[in-house]
């Protein structure tokens, strides 16, 4: 080789060992890229999965936090019933005290049974025509002297308050128990109800047990009437809950039928003070207590 030549190939290779150590840093550099994107990418997917846990901890705590208001409601409520049955337990020993005391004094003690009543002509006449002034509202029984008002007509379910709509017909009985075709018999209001418990808590604080409900309701129904100026001493409320039915309980229908409040007219005497209980009346011939109506 030349000399000349040799210098020549000396400088290719000088301009040729760069540009291949050129060529790797340019690739280490796109890997270096890639790595750093895919890097970015694991940090995106991390702080999604972080952001998801995080949210799923906050609707864990709030399940939690509702799961621990339930408990405290139902334990509430658990209190609230074993007052109830408290006050149950010593209703039922009073009871169990009236009927000891009837029985003392030779009295029945046999559940009440209503005997047919034949009223007097005019009383009986005037029932009849009031019955026919409100068919949608109430029956009359001429056999038993009984009125009955449908529940649904005279109160919202779960409710004793009486409707404005019912009170029309329950002031005009109490006018035709002011007159003077009535002036020889009282009044015993009885309430009934269907079958359901009482569920919703705000209508059970009010009336714990359908027997509270349907008393309830007999001594809203005496209201209306004494308001007429009735005398108080003359009426007596009680009430069945569910345990009197005149129909299956199975449909709708027939629950409204058992939800309903019936007014009995007895001779007047037949109701008496107890001696031992001034606001309890009793009917010695049938061996009924019941309490007494307040205005």
């Amino acid at each position: 080789m030349k000399k000349g030549q040799w210098w020549i190939g000396l400088m290719v290779i000088g301009l040729v060992v760069p540009a291949v150590g050129g060529c790797k840093t340019l690739e280490e550099y796109r890997q270096l890229e890639m790595s750093h994107r895919t890097a970015l990418a694991e940090k995106s997917q991390m702080e999604t999965e972080l952001y998801d846990a995080r949210t799923l901890a906050d609707s864990m705590r709030t399940r939690l936090t509702a799961g621990e208001r339930e408990l405290e409601t139902k334990n509430q409520l658990i209190a609230s019933l074993q007052r109830e049955n408290d006050r149950l337990d010593e209703a039922a020993s009073l009871a169990e005290q009236t009927l000891r005391e009837l029985a003392s004094r030779g009295m029945p003690t046999d559940p009440i049974v209503l005997k047919e009543t034949r009223l007097p002509a005019a009383l009986d006449s005037a029932l009849s025509e009031f019955a026919n002034q409100y068919p949608n509202d109430v029956d009359y029984n001429e056999a038993t002297g009984a009125i009955k008002w449908k529940s649904d007509v005279l109160f919202i379910l779960g409710s004793d308050v009486v409707k404005d709509t019912a009170k029309a017909s329950l002031s005009r009985f109490g006018e035709i128990l002011s007159s003077p075709a009535a002036a020889g018999f009282e009044v015993v209001i009885v309430g009934h109800t269907d079958d359901r418990r009482i569920a919703r808590e705000s209508t059970a604080k009010l009336h714990p047990t359908n027997w509270h409900l349907s008393v309830h309701r007999a001594i809203s129904v005496s209201g209306i009437i004494l308001q007429g100026g009735y005398d108080a001493a003359r009426v007596g409320v009680m009430g069945y809950g569910e345990y009197r039915p005149v129909a299956s309980n199975d449909t709708a229908d027939s629950r409204a039928h058992n939800r309903r409040v019936e007014i009995y007219l007895v001779e007047q005497g037949a109701l008496q003070v107890s001696p031992h209980h001034a606001n309890v009346f009793t009917v010695p011939e049938l061996g009924l207590a019941f309490a007494k109506a307040t205005p």
